[in-house]
């Protein structure tokens, strides 16, 4: 008689969302190790048995765009909405930190980018936001790209608004790097609002002559405000039939969060968002947290406390909603930039993933279930060459959140309105790597079953 196998793990009974294929399955799934070992429509035998009737089984959402950089507060905010994965690196990279991840492990999956404008300028000694590089120390930057991208780095990421000296040829010398390594490009814009699509002509032109991919971040925060997003769609659309090769994210909140410092606020800012101006910002972290902004408070802050976060509400939701209804424009949370610790900072860092399904699915039916869950699982895994997340099949990483379709939701808020991290209802598992990381709705004790992510393509 053959005898029964054992699985480390089993998720029996529930609603298993298949992202390949794009259907719904009722399947059992046996995890062994680190892996998706079973996925069978007959009871499988664990040594532990989650029994997840009734509740929807997806493959652990990626966020691929996030400034947690190994914050351990940062990913605890994360997992408990359902983010196994998360890439990083568009602010600072600490190699420190890096091997510590990477030997040690961390509580969920964390790669990341290598910032042009914050890591390699800073590599050649460039101090100024403001300055041009020269053509010696474009060349630097270029010989450390391609060691980033020989160990593995995600991609090249650019921040055009926060580092204005960045060149042209400076964008397209190194995005030419991320092109021979097979790797992505990440832009966020040179300006917002009504003079984002001024600079829209750069973006094609860096795609057109390097061939990279590229893919351009924030959309909602970028031109979802003063009547733009229609035109930036529209251009998006006329490039891709014209065979470029570019997608998008956007989050899901209409205002944005951004330190007070940045090139965001330089002179003249208010013109981007349709005459909106100081009274629209609230002071989102240190001792003025909730305060709605005045010039004053806005100078004050700007010269003496440049990192403090603001945000910014100037979004239309109607933008957010044209948005995501384009297939080649995923979510992410965007989320713990700046100074990040409890009670600061924007709800993406707690209620992305859930507002997405809860809201815009499942009470306005802007979206199905299904393409929600592709826009934050198979489709970005797949545009940046991560190839062991993103769908369960078996043989493929025990990355997996089941969730409660009638009750998910966000619950985080602005700081004028509640907390930030407030964690959301409706998340009741999330599997890393086969470790359970929230059980029932709580955080466990496992804080290492994330490992480092590197992309060799």
């Amino acid at each position: 008689m053959e005898e029964t196998k054992v699985y480390d793990l089993v998720l029996a009974n529930g609603t298993v969302i298949d992202v390949v294929e794009g259907r719904y399955l009722r399947a059992h799934i046996g995890i062994d190790g680190d892996r998706i070992a079973a996925l069978s429509p007959e009871p499988l035998t664990g040594r532990r048995v989650i029994d997840a009737a009734g509740k929807m089984i997806s493959p652990g959402f990626l966020d691929f765009h996030s400034h947690v950089d190994g914050n351990p507060y940062a990913a605890e905010c994360l997992v408990q909405q359902g983010g196994t994965t998360t890439l990083g690196g568009e602010r600072n990279l600490n190699g420190k930190l890096i091997k510590k991840i990477a030997e040690e492990g961390f509580i969920i999956n964390h790669g990341f980018f290598i910032s042009q404008s914050f890591v390699l300028r800073d590599a050649v000694g460039i101090k100024s936001l403001y300055a041009n590089a020269s053509d010696k120390e474009i060349a630097a930057m270029a010989q450390l790209a391609e060691r980033f991208m020989e160990f593995g780095a995600c991609g090249i990421c650019f921040p055009l608004e926060l580092i204005p000296g960045v060149s042209k040829k400076e964008l397209i010398e190194l995005s030419k790097v991320a092109k021979a390594y097979h790797k992505i490009v990440t832009i966020h814009m040179r300006k917002d609002g009504t003079e984002a699509l001024d600079h829209f002509d750069e973006i094609l032109e860096v795609a057109a002559e390097t061939g990279a991919k590229v893919h351009l971040l924030e959309l909602m925060y970028m031109v979802g405000m003063a009547g733009m997003m229609p035109k930036a769609l529209e251009a998006i659309d006329a490039a891709r039939r014209n065979g470029l090769d570019i997608t998008a994210d956007s989050g899901v909140y209409e205002a944005f969060t951004v330190c007070i410092g940045t090139g965001v606020f330089d002179a003249g800012w208010q013109r981007g968002y349709a005459g909106k101006g100081y009274e629209s910002l609230i002071v989102s972290s240190g001792i003025h947290t909730g305060e709605r902004c005045d010039e004053t408070l806005f100078r004050e802050l700007r010269e003496n406390s440049p990192a403090t976060l603001v945000t910014a509400f100037v979004g239309d939701r109607d933008a957010l909603t044209m948005a995501l209804k384009k297939d080649y424009i995923y979510v992410s949370t965007n989320a713990a930039d700046g100074p990040f610790y409890p009670a600061s900072g924007s709800p993406e860092i707690a209620g992305t993933f859930p507002r997405l399904i809860g809201r815009y699915v499942r009470q306005d039916r802007e979206l199905t279930l299904m393409e929600a869950i592709r826009k934050i699982t198979i489709l970005p895994a797949k545009r940046f060459g991560l190839t062991q997340i993103g769908s369960i099949e078996v043989g493929k990483n025990a990355d997996i959140v089941i969730f409660d379709y009638d009750t998910i939701i966000d619950r985080a808020d602005y700081v004028n309105a509640g907390r930030p991290d407030e964690p959301p209802l409706g998340i009741d598992y999330v599997i890393v790597n086969g470790c359970v990381v929230v059980d029932q709705g709580r955080l466990t004790d496992q804080r290492a079953s994330g490992r480092f992510v590197t992309v060799n393509q």
